[in-house]
This record gives C-alpha cells, structure tokens and sequence, in this order.
C-alpha cells in the first residue's frame, strides 16, 4: 500500500494504541465450531466442504478453540462429510458465502476462511472472516484437506483461479479474444465446408453420441457453426435434449443458428458462460467443448475446468488438442500470433478424476490439419461422468442470486 510507518498506520485505527488493556467481549454461543473456505470465481465463488478441528476434550463447559488448544500436538483437522447431515453440510456453505460477501472479500481475487458455530438447533452462525488465512497448505499438520479431496485440480488449481480472476478483472483477455473471433469471422463459411476435417470431426462426434448419453440440457461451448448439434440429433433426435451454444465469433453462431438444431445461441466466452450460467439455463446436465480450449491460458483452463466438474450435473466431454510447438511458430511467421494455442493435455490429465467423477473416456487419435499452417494435429477425447449418487461437496453461488 506505500504505507512506510506501518505501526502508526496500524496505530491510527487503534486509539489506546497496540498495549491497550481493553477487553474485547464477544456472546458465547453454544455449539460445534467448524470453517469453511470460500474460493473466489470471477463474480462468484465456490465453498469448499467444511471442516472441523480434532481436538483432546476440555473440562470447562463453554468448548472454546484456544491457541493452545488448536496447536496442541494431538489437534488435527478432518474434512466434513456430507452424507450424516447434508442439511448442516450446505447450511455452513451458505453462511459462509454471505459472510464472504458481507465482509467486503469479493475482489480480492482470493477468497476468505470463515469460522462457523452451530448450535444444537441446527441454527449457524458465522464467528469471524480471515481475508487472508494461513490456509490452502498442501502438507503438514494442517494440510487443506478440503482442497486436496473435494476441489478439482487441488492446489495448482487454486492458485490458476487467483491469477484467471485477476486476468478477467483487467481485461486481459479481451483483446486477444475480440482477434480470435474476428479470425474465425472471416472464415466461417470456409470453415463449415471443410470437408476433410468435417468428415473426421463428424465420426469422432457419432462415435461419441452413440456412446454416450446426453439427455438433458447441454452447454456447447465455442460450438462454432454447429458441427455437435449436427450429430447429436441425427443420432438421437430432439426429444431428451436442450442444446444452447456459444461462442465467440458472430458469424459462426450465424451458421450454427441457422440449423435449426440449438434452443438458443449466445455470444460468450467459455469462462464467462460458465461464471454466468445461471443467465442462460437453471442447471447444466452436461458440458461439450471440441477444439477450443487450446485458445485458453492454463490459468483460465484450470478455471473453466473446476466450475465444469462444479457445475455439470450429468457429465463432462472435451476434446484436447496436443499442438505441436512447431504449429505456434507457423503461426507466428504467417502474422498470427494471436492465435498462439497451449498444448493442455498434461493440464487435463493433472485434474484425474475430481471427487464424485469417473473418466469414461480417454482416447487419442488424429483429428484436423490446420488451413493456415498445415500442420496435423492430434487430439485426445476426454469423458466425465458423475457418479450416481455421490455427495456433491462444492457449492457454486453468484453475487447476483446473493443480492
């Protein structure tokens, strides 16, 4: 902040000054203490499961968690589970959202640590809002368990959303995506009629749509002029599906409108759809993206990645482009540079399979050849599932449905 007399600064807020005797009391309120992280996503955020401190029992009737008491050498930390009481489960989410957002932490592109009392009556109160908690460690005594089992991609994921929300705070991305679309712009009919890379692309997506169920609404990110929904409902018809698209680029969601096939079309990028989903449908069944997410920085990967296995009730399918260097400096001579495309197959395979999700597909084989620079590229076909049943530990809230 540029402050140099930080003790006066501190001091200043503080009349009686740092040795004050005051006494600062608080009600004591009965009950069990848990915390809960909430995680910032663009205007958003995700609350991770709740967890509780283990600790010896103490005599005295009000179970207070002291300092000597939480580093004792017997207190450790155990993850909540949802199951026993999911009413608690998500009641600790929901306060700890609003205290996220009460105290003032949305935009600090972190999120907060919430510590939550509940009373035996079911009823929770939030205790205090560290903007700044000695949490997200990956080792030691007081790992973040709820982290490494309940959020995708764990902590490199955590830190990739930091850094995509300060991307998205500054318009990082916007110029380069407003280049992309205008590319694509230009060579929408082209790109439509491409009959080499179509053939390819529509017997990877009857393989996929014949094996796969994708009954429910689906969200076809950077769905271009339409080749999915093409497929989709050549194979299975229109009766079980609610497919919306989007895309970047206006004049490929002109050609994909004007199939016929997609229940609505929006010009969005994929963070951004996924941040605002709530604007376009009440719930995702399941996500599709093909060819697109090499456009993406690994930190707005990992972003969009965690709020797809977030968000996505039914299922999860994407393909991977593994794009050779050489194809990045092709670009580059022939003046688009711009168009620079990360490889991400090491990304996606980091991720596993999130809590509550089984990969059902994991296939590599060839996929386009590039107009601009010739190169062929590869491409791997992954396919989430969520599994029946499990608990759902991640809580995703917008500002907007807040207020």
């Amino acid at each position: 902040m540029g402050i140099e007399d930080k003790k006066a600064f501190v001091d200043s807020y503080d009349p009686a000054g740092r040795n004050s005797d005051d006494i600062v009391v608080q009600e004591y309120i009965d009950g069990r203490d848990f915390t809960c992280s909430v995680i910032e996503v663009g205007d958003g955020c995700i609350t991770l499961a709740p967890y509780v401190y283990k600790t010896n029992e103490v005599q005295m009737k009000e179970k207070l968690l002291t300092f000597e008491l939480k580093f004792d050498g017997k207190t450790c930390i155990e993850q909540l589970q949802k199951k026993p009481d999911p009413e608690l489960f998500e009641r600790l989410q929901q306060v700890a959202i609003e205290a996220f957002v009460a105290s003032g932490c949305k935009g600090s592109n972190m999120g907060c640590e919430v510590h939550l009392r509940a009373r035996p009556d079911g009823k929770v109160f939030a205790i205090d809002v560290n903007p700044k908690p000695a949490t997200f460690a990956p080792e030691g005594e007081f790992q973040d368990l709820p982290i490494i089992h309940s959020l995708p991609g764990g902590h490199p994921a955590v830190i990739n959303i930091f850094i995509a929300n300060h991307m998205l705070r500054n318009a990082m991305q916007g110029s380069v995506l407003e280049k992309v679309a205008c590319a694509y712009d230009k060579v929408a009919l082209q790109y439509s009629r491409d009959d080499k890379n179509n053939v390819i692309t529509y017997a990877c997506f009857r393989k996929l749509v014949n094996q796969f169920d994708f009954a429910g609404t689906v969200f076809d990110l950077a769905c271009g002029t339409g080749s999915f929904g093409r497929i989709l409902f050549e194979s299975k018809g229109r009766a079980s599906t609610r497919l919306i698209g989007f895309d970047i680029s206006p004049r490929m969601l002109d050609i994909c409108r004007s199939t016929g096939l997609y229940d609505a079309t929006h010009i969005d990028s994929m963070e951004s759809t996924l941040a605002y989903y709530h604007c376009y449908a009440k719930s995702v069944d399941h996500v599709v993206c093909f060819s697109a997410v090499h456009f993406l920085r690994s930190e707005m990967f990992a972003f969009v990645l965690v709020l797809c296995f977030t968000l996505a009730n039914k299922s999860i399918t994407i393909s991977v482009d593994d794009i050779p260097d050489q194809y990045n400096e092709n670009l580059k001579q022939r003046g688009y540079g711009f168009m620079y495309s990360t490889n991400h197959i090491a990304n996606m395979k980091s991720f596993g399979e999130p809590p509550g999700w089984r990969l059902t597909k994991g296939e590599r084989q060839y996929s386009w050849t590039s107009p601009a620079t010739g190169d062929d590229v590869y491409t791997t076909y992954f396919r989430f599932d969520r599994i029946p049943d499990a608990s759902r530990h991640l809580m995703f809230s917008t500002i907007e449905v807040l207020n």
